[in-house]
């Protein structure tokens, strides 16, 4: 005790001791646990003028914030943030594919497409080539030109899209069950007459898929109605901004993203599984994203691709508890997220590891040859992609370059 204090009344240890040890103990707890992380605040949401700053220069005048304000209303309508990073990935590829054109004209479009239905046409001879001049040479009641001359003037999708989906109506209308009808659709078109002769099966300013963005649309929807959007401002980034983001993938870049925008979802993904399982197996295998045959409409063929057989023989040789039906069922998942938490996915990524003593990776560049009558040569999804990212890292620098 302290001299000269005055002594402790008695009972008044019990009054503040316990209060003293609870306080004490709650210090003590306190103390021993981890301090909570600080909140990350959420990046930036862009203003429509902040994204117009970052369009390339030679978007001009009142365009650039046209453009911005469609890329935010896309970006709303999948609910996700606009974000520089988010917003760069659309603009890269709408600077991709059309120059930030919404209905892009296509140099010697008319004679590429000549030349497709000249070499359909050939391949039957003298009958083949009369049957193809008949139809390029008429012309709808009320028309002033013919099929061919709207050929000859086309210069843009939409002008060809027309031009095709117009030349199916008229024959379907005036030549239901005639000769022509009959030898065009089975001899010079296929099955399904002028249709799987349109060129243009991706349109707009960011060449969406027009197959993806009439399922996109709904089952109500009407496909011309579908098509036609495209080709406006609004429709083209639309369509175009749901295929590019409207997909979860563990990407740790956007490169990966760029190349199954070009080849398919989940492409990335998928080669990177394909080589993995070529290096177990020992078999040459395309990595090409596509683990499955899949025809002009997207559907799985009948018979067997290669990667399918060299997952089988990944089973028999290093997962024998997988069944064979078990690793067919999990390649029919192969277009979605759910794909990567299958037993036969999940078994590759453990093989891998063990036998190589490396982490497999999540995804790499699919390795994909490009042909369309729009390209005037032949290039590949991994100089798709790598383009596109170029174009990315010029808008992210922009961005930085503006906030400074």
């Amino acid at each position: 005790m302290t001299q000269g204090a005055s002594p402790r009344p008695e009972g008044t240890r019990t009054a503040w001791a316990p209060a003293l040890v609870a306080l004490l103990g709650l210090t003590v707890a306190c103390a021993s646990r981890a301090p909570a992380p600080p909140e990350v605040p959420p990046p930036p949401r862009l203003t429509v003028a902040q994204v117009a700053r970052l369009l390339p220069a030679k978007v001009k005048g009142e365009e650039r914030e046209g453009w911005a304000r469609d890329v935010l209303a896309a970006l709303d309508a999948e609910e996700e943030l606009p974000s520089p990073p988010v917003v760069c990935q659309v603009l890269a590829i709408i600077e991709q594919e059309s120059g930030f054109q919404a209905d892009p004209a296509v140099p010697g479009l008319a004679k590429l497409v000549r030349q497709k239905l000249d070499s359909s046409a050939g391949k039957l001879g003298p009958l083949g080539r009369r049957v193809l001049e008949e139809v390029l040479g008429a012309k709808p009641k009320g028309a002033k030109r013919t099929f061919g001359a709207r050929l000859d003037a086309a210069r843009t999708e939409r002008d060809l899209d027309r031009l095709f989906r117009d030349m199916l109506a008229y024959y379907e209308e005036a030549y239901p069950a005639t000769y022509a009808a009959a030898d065009l659709a089975s001899s010079l078109f296929g099955p399904s007459s002028f249709a799987a002769q349109n060129p243009i099966t991706t349109a707009g300013s960011m060449q969406v898929s027009v197959r993806y963005a009439v399922e996109k649309a709904g089952p109500d929807a009407d496909p011309d109605e579908v098509r036609e959007s495209l080709y406006t401002r609004a429709g083209g980034v639309r369509y175009g901004t749901a295929r590019l983001l409207g997909f979860e993938a563990a990407y740790g870049e956007p490169l990966f993203r760029f190349a199954d925008y070009n080849s398919g979802e989940y492409s990335s993904r998928n080669a990177a599984l394909q080589a993995q399982v070529s290096r177990l197996t020992g078999m040459t295998l395309a990595t090409d994203g596509d683990l499955q045959l899949y025809d002009k409409e997207g559907e799985p063929r009948g018979e067997d691709s290669q990667s399918l057989k060299a997952l089988l023989v990944f089973r028999e040789r290093h997962a024998p508890q997988l069944s064979e039906r078990r690793v067919r069922k999990d390649v029919e998942q192969e277009k979605t997220a759910e794909f990567e938490t299958t037993e036969t996915y999940l078994a590759v990524k453990r093989v891998y590891a063990k036998q190589t003593g490396e982490a497999p990776a999540y995804a790499q560049l699919p390795n994909v040859t490009l042909r369309s009558v729009k390209l005037s040569g032949e290039r590949s999804t991994a100089w798709f992609a790598r383009s596109v990212d170029a174009r990315y890292q010029q808008c992210l620098a922009r961005h930085r370059q503006a906030s400074r």
